[in-house]
Order: structure tokens, then C-alpha cells, then sequence
């Protein structure tokens, strides 16, 4: 059947006129997709225009629209569109916060001295670096150096063990006394050796 107007087009008033598109037209068409970088759904709509024989849209003058018309696109944080490095960096993800520590720092070498000392002796014992004893001479103070200080200490333990045995308690006290020695004679060498 025919339609009964030649005034008004097919379709209605509204309604553009159909195309009839040759099966060359269609292979064309195809080939053309299938060269071009057209995502599925421009080739859906290309396929819809072709199978209902309505024209296909101009891309020039949608384009040349679209960019006019539309405001610079704004990625959103949530969005999993590709950023740009500068976008990243101006976004602030890499600026980190500055930290500070909940508890106050702690020495952990004094911390090591204090439970080598409890370990040791049942107690914290604030123990001294040695330092330079002055010894008292008939001119005035005279400086002394570790090792003289440690030949002194021998002494003075070598003459409180005679006082202990003239008084009869030489063997309690022996070992003690012996130990003890020995520990500075080992530190008086150590102090002999040169240092690498």
C-alpha cells in the first residue's frame, strides 16, 4: 500500500522520511566500521539507523557541538576514570601528614643498662662513667689517667686483705679480693692495647 500523501513525508509530520539503503550501502557501511576506532555503541547505533532506514547522523557538526557547547570535564575523586599525573599530585594523595608519636621516645641504651644492672644485681644502681680523679700531692692536685687509678685500686685492696688476715678473716674474704684484682688487671690491659 502507498502512501496516500505526497505533501507530507512518511512517518508523519514529525517524522523524517525513511532511507532505503542498498545492500552495497550496507557492506560499505560495515567495512567502514570495522577499519574505524568506533566503540559498541556507536556501532549499535550505526546498525539501528541502517536496519530502520533512517539517515545517519552527521559526526562532524555533533562533534564540533558537543566540544563548543560542554564545559571542560572535571574528574571526581570516586570516579575510575584515568587521571593525569599532574591531577594526582595537585589532588594532594602524595603530601603526607607529619608524624608525631603517641608516647614519648625512649632511650633504649639506658633502657638495656638499667635491666643489665636489675639482671645483675636484683636493683637499679646508677652507675658513673669513670672520671679523672685529682690525687692530692704536697704540691696540690695532680691529674691521674685511668690506669694509674686502676694501680691504686689493686693496692688498696691488696692492703685491706692483709688487714683482714692479721685479723683472721683472710679466707673469707680472699676470693672476693682476688676477683676483684683480677677484673682490673684485665681492664689495665685492655687500656695497654693499642686501639685499631
Amino acid at each position: 500500500m502507498e502512501w496516500p500523501s505526497r505533501n507530507v513525508v512518511h512517518g508523519g509530520v514529525l517524522h523524517a522520511a525513511k532511507a532505503s539503503y542498498s545492500p552495497e550501502t550496507h557492506k560499505f557501511i560495515k567495512l567502514l566500521m570495522e577499519e574505524s576506532n568506533l566503540t559498541t555503541m556507536q556501532r549499535n547505533k550505526v546498525n539501528y539507523y541502517l536496519r530502520n532506514g533512517e539517515p545517519l547522523p552527521s559526526i562532524r557538526s555533533s562533534s564540533s557541538r558537543h566540544k563548543s557547547n560542554l564545559p571542560p570535564v572535571t574528574i571526581r575523586p570516586g570516579s575510575s576514570k584515568r587521571r593525569s599525573r599532574e591531577t594526582i599530585i595537585n589532588s594532594g594523595v602524595y603530601e603526607r601528614e607529619k608524624f608525631y608519636p603517641l608516647h614519648p621516645r625512649v632511650d633504649r641504651e639506658k633502657e638495656k643498662e638499667k635491666l643489665q644492672e636489675k639482671m645483675a644485681y636484683n636493683k637499679e644502681i646508677k652507675i658513673t662513667k669513670a672520671k679523672i680523679h685529682k690525687k692530692k700531692d704536697k704540691e696540690g692536685y695532680v691529674d691521674m689517667n685511668r690506669f694509674d687509678q686502676l694501680v691504686e685500686e689493686i693496692r688498696e685492696r691488696e692492703d685491706w686483705l692483709k688487714e683482714m688476715e692479721e685479723l683472721g678473716l683472710g679466707n673469707k674474704y680472699r676470693l672476693i679480693i682476688t676477683q676483684q684484682i683480677q677484673a682490673k688487671l684485665r681492664e689495665m690491659e685492655s687500656l695497654k692495647l693499642p686501639k685499631k
